[in-house]
């Protein structure tokens, strides 16, 4: 079945799509004029697709730890939510990269493929932020910026990856594959 589904930002219609899903015809950033920079590609909306998934999932994780700590699980709401603010703007950007890249390199269209496909490219998102903090923190040491050796800037960067890896995969995975899903169903009904 066709629907049509109509874009409205402040009460005004922007745009008009076709989609067979209308919840998520609703919220695709592809159709209608003066809509996100080249969102109208699928691996620049895959792009978008991912860094709004990590932000989303930044937000979870600050909310679900909040909840463990006035359930008095013994985390620190204040620690994570500090973390989680600093590691925004590395993740953003490179789980922007990695959709941008992974859909160039893998085209999805089936269900399952792009639900792996967003659990692939959640942890290649660790793997990119990575590599953005890494050279941040390394390249201020050999410039004598931080009072840290390279060495220890490298190991401190991969460290702290690492550590955001174990401590949030439990929400970020899930939301990558749900992302992924929901992604592929509006590409394919758009």
């Amino acid at each position: 079945m066709d629907r049509r589904c109509h874009y409205t930002v402040a009460g005004e219609r922007i745009g008009m799509g076709t989609t067979d899903t209308p919840l998520l015809g609703t919220v695709s950033l592809r159709d209608g004029p003066d809509r996100i920079p080249g969102a109208d590609r699928s691996d620049i909306g895959a792009g978008y697709a991912g860094a709004i998934a990590a932000f989303v999932a930044t937000v979870l994780y600050v909310g679900l730890i909040g909840i463990g700590d006035s359930l008095g699980f013994g985390v620190d709401w204040t620690v994570n939510t500090l973390f989680a603010a600093l590691a925004l703007p590395f993740v953003v950007p490179a789980a922007f990269i990695v959709g941008v890249v992974g859909w160039r390199m893998f085209s999805l269209d089936s269900s399952a493929s792009s639900v792996v496909a967003g659990a692939v490219g959640t942890v290649a998102t660790y793997v990119v932020t990575l590599g953005l903090v890494g050279t941040l923190l390394t390249v201020t040491a050999i410039l004598s910026l931080s009072g840290a050796d390279p060495v220890s800037a490298a190991a401190f960067s991969w460290g702290l990856v690492y550590f955001a890896f174990v401590f949030t995969w439990w929400v970020t995975v899930p939301v990558g594959c749900l992302t992924g899903l929901i992604y592929v169903t509006v590409i394919a009904d758009g």
